[in-house]
């Protein structure tokens, strides 16, 4: 298998969405900035999907911050969640299952996920045989300026992920690991990718954004039952 580097992918970047969501729905989440308030906590949601620095979803919590609303995610959240290795062990502190990782601005062993820690640049690359590592790692680093995240990949492990909306899934093998990213991280709506070890144990790895124009109708409908568009 040849070694990927990736960048934003288009799970990554907002845009169309694969399927056209109801006119109200999406006028709705357009007119509010796709800012909502959950229905049973009363706190606010920011419903962009894309919470990249310096993008609207990112200023769009800032602002909402400094006007001293409670709302999630925050700008620390973001930074929590997106950053990789404070993601992992954010998350394992919290008791989720992570793989070992460790960071370097160089030389890395594979197999091996990378992920960029820059944030003007969200790349990856997942690396599996030792060749490359040098011309990869000074891609991913800018010429080794910055640092990289380097995550062990298990003999037989497979990366996979799934799309958890306020802390759930349309697959029932990870309701329960999408209500826990959603109550440690307080991210709405995220991919999250995953390793899977041959026995089937489940590792988070990383979170990667869900804009909200990407959402299926399934997954719309249950927003529309958690939340109140603010008009």
């Amino acid at each position: 298998m040849k070694d990927i580097i990736l960048t934003e992918t288009e799970l990554d970047k907002p845009g169309v969405a694969l399927l056209p969501p109801r006119a109200e729905e999406a006028a709705a989440a357009e007119r509010t900035g796709y800012i909502a308030r959950h229905k049973t906590e009363g706190f606010l949601l920011n419903l962009d999907g894309y919470y990249g620095y310096l993008e609207n979803g990112y200023y769009a919590s800032l602002d909402a911050s400094a006007e001293g609303k409670d709302i999630h995610p925050t700008c620390s959240e973001i930074i929590d969640a997106y950053v990789v290795p404070i993601f992992l062990e954010k998350a394992k502190q919290a008791g989720l299952k992570v793989p070992e990782y460790y960071i370097t601005n160089s030389y890395f062993e594979p197999p091996v996920i990378v992920d960029s820690i820059n944030p003007f640049m969200s790349r990856r690359s997942v690396v599996l045989k030792n060749r490359h590592q040098e011309r990869i790692a000074k891609s991913l680093t800018r010429n080794f300026t910055y640092a990289i995240c380097c995550q062990e990949l298990p003999a037989g492990a497979r990366i996979g992920n799934f799309r958890s909306i306020l802390g759930w899934s349309t697959k029932p093998r990870y309701l329960d690991l999408s209500r826990s990213v959603w109550e440690v991280f307080r991210i709405p709506l995220v991919t999250v990718r995953t390793i899977i070890m041959p026995e089937g144990e489940i590792m988070l790895s990383g979170l990667l954004p869900l804009p909200f124009a990407r959402l299926t109708p399934r997954e719309k409908r249950f927003i529309e039952g958690q939340v109140q568009w603010q008009i």
